[in-house]
């Protein structure tokens, strides 16, 4: 029996879906408090912050410098007939120094300023995909722990049930009607289903507590699962169309284009740079000026060719060529989720059906049993294999109803389609 369970608990290791208020409210919660989701929050800012750095790079710069230097021999002289004294090198010199400096023409700034801003684009991209990777695992973890209670319930239905025919086999067995071996076999099918339960409530537990991990609230007592819904969905041809819309895709769209401008910025590395420059200097080292404060300004072009702006190139060719390859390799695994995912669906729909027919004949087949052995017709065994069947049936049928779901869900979100 161990192995239903632990079948069931890889069924619902699978994100499921249903239109539940209790569930939005975990939704929302873990938008707000998920690692993962917080984690891909700092991603984007960064991206933010890191385009504002871009941006201001192209903003004016402002250095200030103050210098105080100790002459062992101070320099001053007085100009014949003046009585002026000019201080050439003072005992005590004070240096101050203000510059402007203003980039006029700085083409790689620019590109890397284009570069940042679609990386903060990808950023955004990336965040809708851990949004939507972290809504599938609450919603997981939402519905394994209801399905998890309602294996509980199930399990203890069958140590009712079993610990019901032991007393009946015990009452039978004084009459001299059974054997005794009937009454070991009804004693250890209690234990087992007690087994059973233990399990079960151990995969509450763990469930519960996943949930509550994802999201940071902490699970009610009861959670149902939805009653199946079996309509269909759109052709896998259509929502195969809308694969360069998705997130992930958009992400990658976005890592090729800064790939491009990085590319295009090292290129234009070997464009000169033009820039305007505004000084002004305080000092009381006046010389032959006799001034305190004097300014000087002018335009510089600056023109560098060295060994790392040529093989730059290179670098930024490979970095392009596999940005290119990491668009197709998304589109490639968008279209096999959303293949997978479609494949799934239409496996849940029909096993749906399989599991609540099984279900409804484990539940008769088990009455039969009952029947025929109270008439002496059928064996304790018959009735053991047939209370098993039913439990293995009901198992059968959570997990078929929280794949329905989940496959669903896991559909619309590969496919960028509303879960709401």
């Amino acid at each position: 029996m161990n192995r239903f369970v632990l079948t069931l608990v890889a069924a619902l290791a699978v994100p499921t879906w249903a239109a539940d208020a209790g569930l939005k409210t975990f939704l929302d919660a873990a938008d707000k408090q998920n690692v993962d989701g917080r984690l891909t929050l700092e991603a984007r800012e960064k991206a933010e912050a890191d385009y504002r750095v871009a941006v201001s790079a192209l903003f004016p710069s402002l250095t200030a410098q103050g210098v105080w230097t100790n002459n062992q021999y101070p320099a001053v002289i007085q100009l014949p007939g003046s009585p002026t004294k000019l201080t050439i090198t003072p005992e005590n010199q004070l240096n101050g120094v203000l510059r402007l400096d203003l980039p006029l023409i700085d083409t790689t700034r620019w590109m890397r300023l284009l570069a940042a801003g679609v990386g903060r684009d990808g950023a955004k991209e990336r965040e809708a995909v851990m949004r939507d990777l972290v809504r599938k695992q609450v919603v997981g973890a939402y519905y394994g722990y209801a399905a998890s209670l309602q294996l509980l319930q199930s399990a203890k239905k069958s140590v009712s049930v079993a610990e019901t025919q032991l007393k009946l086999t015990e009452v039978r067995y004084g009459a001299g009607a059974v054997t005794e071996l009937e009454v070991l076999r009804a004693r250890a099918e209690v234990q087992r289903n007690r087994q059973t339960v233990a399990d079960s409530a151990s995969l509450v537990a763990t469930t519960r507590r996943n949930l509550r991990t994802l999201s940071g609230l902490e699970p009610p007592a009861d959670v149902a699962i939805p009653a199946p819904d079996l309509h269909g969905e759109t052709a896998f041809e259509e929502l195969e169309k809308n694969v360069d819309g998705l997130p992930a895709v958009k992400a990658a769209d976005a890592d090729k284009v800064a790939a491009d401008d990085l590319r295009t910025a090292a290129t234009l590395a070997f464009v000169p740079v033009v820039g305007a420059q505004f000084t002004e200097n305080f000092t009381n080292a006046t010389g032959f000026t006799g001034k305190v404060t004097s300014y000087n300004l002018g335009v510089a072009l600056t023109w560098r060719l060295d060994g790392p702006t040529i093989t730059n190139l290179d670098s930024q060719d490979h970095v392009q060529n596999s940005a290119a390859l990491g668009v197709e390799r998304a589109r490639l695994v968008a279209r096999d989720q959303i293949h997978s995912d479609w494949q799934s669906f239409t496996a849940a729909l029909l096993k749906v059906e399989a599991a609540d027919a099984q279900v409804q004949a484990a539940s008769k087949a088990q009455q039969v049993a009952r029947d025929r052995y109270n008439a002496g017709a059928a064996t304790q065994v018959d009735v053991i294999q047939a209370d098993r069947d039913l439990f293995q049936a009901e198992v059968s049928q959570i997990s078929a109803r929280t794949s329905l779901v989940s496959a669903r869900l896991s559909l619309h979100i590969s496919a960028g389609l509303p879960v709401e």
